[in-house]
């Protein structure tokens, strides 16, 4: 903004006093609130995190897991048998609208809504999930990741900071650690703490896979992309049947220009959790990216069609993913089909792409 009130001044633009009036109120705004940290996220006990705040959790309205005798068990049921991921997240609902203190629950909750391609309402869960247990350490490690995935990268530091000092207090000392001058001090740090924690695995065995993805994080965060990489290749010589693992590794190859080696990545998660939303999606975008757009649009169409709810019910739910749908318009639009981006809108019925799209 300050740019283009120079500019307009030194070129005598009419828009000059548009552009200066703008500017002027934003300057006075921000002198009169001197406590503008108070408009994001408090989730971590006072401390400034930086993020917008999102808000309270939306629940789906007709929930049929608010019946059941046990849903908690019948969400666990469905993650692990790779059931529908939208309806296990409406098992986890209905879990936290009886016990809102249930941090697990919020936990399955988030991680659900995120491998369901659903960031924001993993986010809110996830912070739900720590507000109930601030020791929650998979929690933490996956708001970290979601944090990371939505470029909340102070948040994402600060979480991992708190991971790390939870559970491996002695690389952190008995003092509390000072407030961070800078989000690229605060990486730096919290960066080292991870390194130390790696550095007190036994001789000859393999360190926490956890702390390695601690680093991949990191490692991301800072673009040094190939460090991330080497950092996932460990954790998985520690849990090789992850997928949320071979998705991460997948996600950091793509954007390390190795599209096509994520795609095996992709197909890897996806071998072990058919399920997994957000690995479909995540080979439409490589396929994107290397041209492949036909492709691209079935796999984002077969994501978008795992998100129908039970029941015979053909709707998304509240909670929708405009990421898959914006995808899939990019998709249609490069394969020179205006008339399907047209129709490429959230809430859209996916039977009008049949049969030219097979998912």
């Amino acid at each position: 903004m300050a740019r283009k009130v120079e500019e307009a001044a030194a070129a005598q633009d009419p828009a000059f006093e548009q552009f200066e009036n703008v500017w002027q109120n934003i300057r006075d705004q921000m002198a009169e609130d001197n406590d503008w940290e108070d408009e994001f996220g408090n989730f971590n006990n006072g401390g400034a995190i930086y993020k917008p705040d999102l808000g309270e959790y939306v629940f789906e309205v007709n929930n049929p897991f608010l019946n059941h005798p046990d849903p908690m068990a019948e969400g666990m049921r469905l993650m692990e048998s790779g059931g529908s991921l939208s309806d296990a997240a409406m098992a986890f609902e209905a879990v936290v609208q009886k016990d809102p203190a249930n941090s697990e629950a919020w936990m399955h909750l988030g991680n659900v809504q995120a491998q369901n391609e659903k960031e924001e309402p993993a986010i809110r869960a996830l912070e739900r999930a720590i507000e109930s247990d601030p020791g929650n350490l998979q929690a933490l490690m996956s708001l970290a990741v979601s944090y990371t995935n939505e470029s909340y990268d102070h948040a994402a530091y600060q979480t991992l900071e708190r991971w790390i000092t939870q559970k491996y207090p002695q690389v952190a000392g008995k003092l509390p650690l000072p407030e961070a001058a800078s989000p690229f001090e605060l990486h730096d740090r919290v960066t080292d703490l991870f390194l130390a924690a790696a550095r007190q695995a036994p001789d000859g065995q393999l360190m926490d896979p956890d702390v390695q993805v601690g680093l991949g994080v990191l490692f991301y965060g800072s673009g040094d992309l190939d460090k991330a990489i080497d950092c996932f290749v460990a954790a998985l010589k520690g849990r090789p049947d992850d997928y949320l693992l071979w998705n991460r590794m997948g996600a950091t190859l793509a954007n390390n220009g190795r599209s096509e080696e994520a795609i095996d990545a992709y197909h890897k998660a996806l071998e072990l959790r058919p399920s997994f939303v957000r690995a479909r999606y995540n080979i439409g975008v490589s396929c994107v990216n290397i041209g492949c757009y036909k492709e691209a649009a079935e796999h984002i169409l077969t994501g978008l069609s795992m998100h129908k709810r039970g029941n015979g019910d053909s709707e998304e739910g509240v909670n929708v993913s405009s990421n898959s749908w914006e995808m899939l318009r990019k998709a249609f639009i490069m394969m020179d089909r205006r008339d399907l981006a047209d129709k490429a809108v959230v809430g859209a019925d996916l039977n009008q792409f049949r049969p030219e799209f097979e998912f």
